[in-house]
């Protein structure tokens, strides 16, 4: 798309901003999948028995710090993207569903590392991290929607012509 295009389009984020959410998103998802991989496959041996890796915890760390690039990120998308796109009533199933992703993945990690429920901390790691990848799946169809979309609209003006 051309950059005249996508100024008057609106909702295309520019080029740094994507690459923001996507490093973010792919460093929440890589960060978070070692932690996964750490908690439940990887153990070592200690004196009284299988222990947890000491990896896991610096894993945890890194997921935490790639959450904060990611809020931060998603600001900027919410003011470059979404709060453009919604009243335009374009994508909104998928991007709703992105948006909720986003509010509940905040929301569900807040509450794993403040809240000290034993009984609750178990269904929420795991409605946690099976948000996480439902997300990562949901991202690429939110994209292809759009540019679907978008490729429909050019086709419907140049009809028009």
């Amino acid at each position: 798309m051309r950059r005249a295009d996508a100024a008057h389009d609106g909702l295309r984020l520019p080029a740094w901003i994507r690459r923001w959410v996507y490093l973010a998103g792919l460093a929440c998802l890589l960060t978070g999948a070692g932690w996964l991989a750490f908690e439940y496959g990887v153990r070592i041996e200690g004196p009284f028995g299988p222990e947890a890796h000491p990896l896991q915890r610096t894993w945890l760390i890194a997921h935490g710090a790639a959450a904060m690039v990611a809020l931060w990120a998603f600001g900027l998308l919410w003011l470059a993207h979404v709060r453009r796109g919604w009243p335009r009533r374009r994508n909104r199933g998928s991007g709703g569903f992105m948006v909720g992703c986003v509010l509940a993945l905040a929301a569900s990690g807040w509450g794993l590392y403040y809240l000290g429920s034993e009984a609750l901390r178990p269904w929420l790691s795991a409605f946690h991290w099976v948000l996480g990848f439902l997300a990562a799946l949901a991202l690429p169809l939110h994209i292809a929607l759009g540019r679907r979309h978008r490729a429909w609209r050019e086709r419907q003006d140049t009809a028009r012509r």
